[in-house]
């Protein structure tokens, strides 16, 4: 038998991460990235106005404003040992490899800290799902079963937005894609809904909805069985309700900046290089009633 020679590949399958596009669709406040806290102040109560009056002189009132403060977080990547003998025997450049995953890794964390500094908390801002219920588009390790999503829940978001006076252009709705996929294209009349805009069954894209620019992301966020948002650390909790959100950029913020790269190289007790990265960031709604966000969670 012929001796059989092995062929390894020049590049490597990297890990996949969600990108981070809504991240751009915000205020901007990096400006400030320097600092510990970000000060957002806030107008105070609009002046009276009075029909037909004849007493004068009207009172004289101040108008007191508030401040709205966010702080920055530090995130510290994990160092990564490359050792000399894998950078000299791999086909593939393990250092790019090993750089661009902790670099996008960091990103991904980041992205997600950014919605659920976004996501209210409170009933005031949340809409509950009200279709069927089914067993499906659940958060993770959920049990038991939620409603589905409806175009009416679609509709009452847009309704909230437009009653806190949100500007109509410009909305964004970030949504699981597990409920956008396995629910919302699902709605019997969601293509008849399009039919003047763009054939979602042939494309499998839903454009926008009432207004809403959809855009779609693994997961957004989740809530406890109360209206209280959590971190999508306890995605594996049974209790755990799915949701999405939808937001103006004129009334969510963040801060970001640049990914600094630590290396120290050669190390005779490691016979390699190691390699870490920390960054800056900050997010937060600009309004501390958060005004011009509401969340659609899983009843």
């Amino acid at each position: 038998m012929a001796l059989q020679t092995e062929i390894w590949v020049t590049e490597i399958q990297e890990n996949l991460f969600p990108a981070n596009d809504f991240m751009s669709r915000c205020k901007d406040h990096t400006a400030f990235i320097n600092h510990l806290t970000v000060h957002l102040p806030q107008s105070g109560a609009n002046p009276a106005v009075f029909k037909n009056n004849t007493s004068l002189p009207i009172n004289i009132n101040q108008r007191t404003d508030a401040d709205f403060t966010y702080s920055l977080n530090n995130y510290k990547g994990e160092p990564i040992l490359i050792t000399n003998l894998e950078e000299m025997q791999n086909s593939y450049d393990k250092r790019s490899s090993v750089l661009g995953n902790v670099t996008r890794n960091m990103r991904f964390a980041i992205g997600n800290q950014t919605l659920y500094s976004w996501t209210p908390s409170g009933a005031s801002r949340i809409v509950r799902t009200s279709g069927t219920a089914v067993n499906t588009a659940l958060a993770p390790s959920a049990t038991g079963t939620r409603n589905a999503i409806t175009l009416n829940d679609i509709s009452a978001m847009k309704a909230k937005l437009d009653n806190d006076n949100v500007p109509l252009e410009g909305r964004i709705l970030m949504m699981p894609a597990d409920m956008y996929n396995n629910q919302l294209l699902q709605i019997n009349n969601i293509q008849a809904f399009y039919a003047y805009n763009m054939p979602v069954v042939q494309t499998g894209k839903a454009p926008t909805i009432f207004g809403f620019e959809v855009m779609i992301r693994p997961t957004i966020c989740v809530y406890d069985t109360s209206a209280v948002v959590k971190t999508i650390n306890d995605l594996g909790n049974p209790l755990a309700h799915l949701a999405c959100i939808a937001y103006h950029p004129d009334f969510v913020s963040k801060a970001e900046g640049s990914i600094n790269v630590y290396a120290a190289e050669n190390l005779p007790q490691y016979y390699g290089s190691i390699l870490s990265i920390e960054v800056q960031h900050g997010a937060s709604p600009l309004r501390p009633n958060y005004v011009g966000v509401v969340a659609l969670v899983q009843q």
